[in-house]
């Protein structure tokens, strides 16, 4: 707040450092308006700008500067060297604290380190920038719907809130928990990924907690659990929805102190996860048929992520299309280098119950149908549901086209379940020897 000072600091330093432009003020709005127009490496600053305000005025422009720009580095200079301001300082971002009257040389010591520092922060910056944007080009799509999707993402990965993933099967939503945790802090250690398969509650807590060796039967030896594996990374429960009531109990107090006991332990263990879950059922069906526990809900589900299934972005075909297709055919050498034009409006007929998943199978194949026949065009010849179109009505008895219809069901269920025969039929409402019996006339 001293002119005259401002004055001779800046004639020192430029003539410490005669290849740096040194700018000067003696206001809080002076300040921010030349780091607004200049984007500074570094800034020496005074605590006391505004006598009214005292050091707190000094404070308020630390904590605005670091705001607008977190990689610029901030020597304090001040008059008020007790300790404690020299702490608060330094919690609030600021690089260095010296008292007055400074030695020139040690400032300008400083000033070169804090200005290669600063370098340094914007390079990487820099660099995580464009990492994450080719991150989020891996999903696919310029729908709105995925536009929506991906600013969620990245909102997500700002924070160390649980997340929610929810969509129909084969939308993605491994993907955006995997993009969530590498666009996250955490992203330099372990994403830990767990999907229950149906078993008892004492294998799934197993699996989760880990156990001492004789803590049940078959517990032969000791075994480390995948929360104790997912520290200072991301755990991720898929089909949360299906873990057993009696888990969801035990990870309550989990999910908030971050401490558990192993199975047969009375050591308590530490671990700095962050949570994401998903489910591919509507969540409040899960939560009215009692499937998912409400205080268990509202643990997991700080931030809802939506992945909207493929029939609802028909528009992004194309896209997904192509990049579909350079993959395989980078994957598998193969020469097919192109889609016919009017593949695309077929592709787009189709409802997709299998969503990203089934498109994928389906590209897949016409890129071999399209090899096989020696072209480098993929046609709606090679499209295997497009065969299925053009056959002429079947002319039979009204219990065969039952038959058939039934096992259009079945296939279509299985597909959204991934080919899990007790979870299609469970969605079909039937019993998995009727869908057995079914699929055995199919193939009779």
């Amino acid at each position: 707040d001293d002119s005259d000072a401002v004055l001779s600091l800046s004639r020192a330093l430029s003539s410490q450092l005669p290849t740096s432009h040194i700018h000067g003020a003696g206001t809080s709005t002076k300040a921010l308006q030349l780091f607004e127009e200049h984007s500074p490496e570094a800034v020496i600053l005074d605590l006391c700008l505004d006598p009214g305000e005292g050091i707190q005025s000094g404070m308020k422009l630390l904590s605005a500067i670091l705001q607008q720009d977190s990689t610029v580095r901030i020597l304090v200079l001040t008059g008020h060297s007790d300790r404690e301001n020299g702490y608060h300082c330094i919690s609030l971002g600021a690089s260095s604290f010296l008292s007055k009257p400074a030695d020139i040389s040690h400032i300008k010591i400083l000033l070169l380190d804090a200005i290669d520092q600063c370098k340094l922060r914007r390079e990487l910056q820099q660099r995580r920038s464009g990492d994450n944007v080719k991150a989020l080009a891996t999903l696919v799509g310029s729908s709105a719907t995925m536009q929506s999707v991906r600013e969620q993402i990245q909102f997500a990965a700002t924070t160390n809130q649980p997340v929610l993933i929810l969509g129909e099967t084969g939308t993605g939503k491994g993907l955006c928990a995997a993009l969530i945790h590498r666009l996250s802090s955490r992203s330099s250690n372990q994403l830990i990924r767990y999907q229950p398969n149906f078993t008892a509650p004492e294998m799934v807590n197993s699996d989760l907690f880990g156990h001492r060796k004789g803590a049940f039967t078959g517990a032969d030896t000791a075994r480390s659990g995948l929360l104790t594996e997912a520290n200072k990374g991301t755990l991720f429960l898929d089909e949360v929805d299906e873990l057993p009531i009696e888990t969801q109990v035990s990870l309550l107090g989990v999910f908030q102190e971050h401490r558990f006991r192993p199975l047969g332990s009375n050591t308590e263990i530490h671990s700095d996860f962050r949570l994401i879950t998903a489910s591919n059922k509507p969540i409040q069906d899960s939560l009215n048929s009692g499937k998912i526990r409400a205080d268990f809900f509202h643990r997991i589900a700080h931030i809802e992520v939506t992945v909207p299934p493929l029939r609802q972005r028909l528009e992004d075909i194309p896209e997904l299309a192509d990049d579909c297709i350079k993959r395989i055919r980078e994957r598998e050498q193969i020469p097919v280098l192109q889609m016919a034009a009017d593949v695309y409006p077929l592709l787009q007929t189709r409802t997709w119950p299998g969503n990203i998943r089934e498109f994928q199978a389906t590209l897949e194949q016409a890129l071999y149908r399209a090899h096989f026949r020696g072209s480098t065009t993929i046609d709606v010849c090679d499209i295997p549901f497009s065969q299925q179109a053009h056959k002429e009505p079947i002319d039979g008895s009204i219990s065969e086209l039952v038959k058939q219809f039934k096992a259009k069901l079945v296939k279509d269920a299985l597909l959204q379940t991934s080919g899990n025969q007790v979870k299609a039929a469970s969605m079909l409402g039937i019993n998995r020897s009727t869908l057995r019996r079914i699929l055995d006339e199919v193939e009779a």
